[in-house]
């Protein structure tokens, strides 16, 4: 934790929230997929993307552990296994302990147990400032990127980005962003990397809660190491400054981590903890 960012911009971390909120909210109708906004607000999958997580909890304090309880049975309906994202914003301020708490006591009924309490994420989260881009990372002169603007399109970003991912069907991908479409006032852009005309890498820029981020960037293992992420991360990162943002976040993976940290990115402390609950 000492070698992270500590990052104690309140106002900018409650938009970090908004944001990661926001883009869950876009899959919410789909079939599959229970959403939920209010006290707490959290998505459930049928084991399918983009997953099941708590996004953001408002319990009153004296009432707390009845609260973290009726939650679990609630979204228990849905799945087995729940991330509980605790972010500053969340409350009340001790929620993080009772979690812990609550997940030694067994949860409601016992069935219920805290199997992870990951501090930072490991630090997976990360902070660039836009107003000092660096060069663009070097790439093949063969290689091009475009914005996503038809479903066909669409369809090849979600092949890519299956392929990237490991072969998942992201059927629910194409679903959500095609019935949100993509005009340029959009709240999500999608972009397609290519070597000469065969599709290499993916990524996606969501505009919203006050803050930009990138998500989905996806390249498939035998395609990798040529540089093609970071291309298409740069020219996202191009397209926020462009739209007049001065920073932006990342949830980097361990894999992704070290193409984000040649474009600038800083491994920070956004004081986001995670809670991983497993029924049974």
């Amino acid at each position: 934790m000492s070698s992270l960012l500590q990052f104690t911009d309140l106002t900018k971390v409650n938009q970090i929230q908004e944001n990661f909120i926001t883009y869950f909210r876009i899959f919410a109708g789909l079939p599959g997929v229970r959403y939920v906004e209010g006290a707490a607000t959290w998505i459930a999958t049928d084991g399918g993307a983009p997953g099941t997580q708590m996004l953001k909890s408002d319990f009153p304090s004296d009432a707390v552990d009845q609260y973290i309880d009726a939650v679990l049975v609630e979204m228990g309906q849905y799945t087995s296994a729940i991330d509980w994202m605790v972010f500053p914003g969340c409350r009340p301020a001790h929620l993080g302990e009772r979690l812990a708490a609550r997940g030694r006591a067994g949860g409601p009924d016992g069935k219920w147990r805290l199997v992870g309490d990951i501090p930072g994420l490991g630090g997976n989260w990360m902070v660039v400032d836009l107003t000092d881009l660096p060069s663009a990372p070097p790439v093949s002169e063969r290689f091009h990127i475009v914005r996503v603007n038809d479903e066909q399109m669409l369809e090849t970003w979600r092949q890519i980005s299956s392929d990237g991912f490991g072969g998942g069907e992201y059927h629910n991908f194409q679903q959500a962003y095609a019935r949100h479409g993509f005009a340029q006032d959009a709240l999500k852009h999608h972009y397609i990397g290519y070597l000469d005309e065969q599709p290499v890498t993916s990524g996606t820029l969501l505009l919203a809660g006050g803050s930009a981020s990138i998500y989905n960037v996806s390249t498939p293992a035998q395609l990798r190491r040529q540089g093609f992420g970071g291309a298409i991360t740069y020219v996202i990162m191009q397209e926020m400054c462009r739209r007049d943002y001065t920073w932006s976040w990342i949830w980097g993976s361990q894999l992704g981590k070290s193409v984000y940290a040649r474009l600038g990115f800083v491994p920070a402390d956004f004081g986001v903890r995670e809670y991983q609950w497993r029924r049974g």
